[in-house]
């Protein structure tokens, strides 16, 4: 049996345990998740929102939200971070289209790598507004697009 002196292993058995512990407590991870969720804040008795997301592997299918009604999907980045997420929305007579989602710009893939992310979208009447965060209060939230 050959002796391996422990100072040798001591950095990798470090690096090892700090890298298990920051996956634990959700401070860095090989493979984030992230979350898009999207909240209806449309005014009561006008017509319902249609969401309909998809990726080009996977097609969500079209959600019907209510006022105060939400959607939310979460996924892995691919191995070549190709993953891109398109959504289109449709609001009685007013619509919009865009990328939630591309890991190499746009508003969600701009967030920090090795992290778990969170968008959250809220549709008002006023347009479109985005969260970069975990449980957003209304002040966390920017006006992003308008109603076409």
């Amino acid at each position: 049996m050959a002796y391996y002196p422990y100072s040798k292993i001591r950095l990798p058995l470090l690096i090892l345990s700090l890298i298990n512990i920051m996956q634990i407590t959700n401070a860095f991870t090989l493979n984030p998740k992230f979350t898009e969720r999207f909240v209806s804040d449309l005014p009561q008795y006008t017509p319902l929102l249609k969401v309909h997301c998809q990726s080009k592997d996977d097609d969500l299918g079209v959600r019907i939200l209510k006022s105060c009604e939400q959607f939310d999907f979460s996924f892995h980045i691919n191995f070549a971070m190709t993953t891109l997420f398109h959504c289109s929305f449709l609001w009685g007579k007013k619509y919009q289209n865009f990328d939630v989602f591309k890991p190499w710009g746009g508003y969600c893939g701009n967030l920090k790598m090795f992290q778990n992310g969170y968008c959250t979208w809220l549709m008002k009447d006023t347009g479109i507004f985005l969260a970069l965060v975990r449980n957003p209060s209304p002040y966390d939230f920017q006006p992003v697009y308008a109603w076409l």
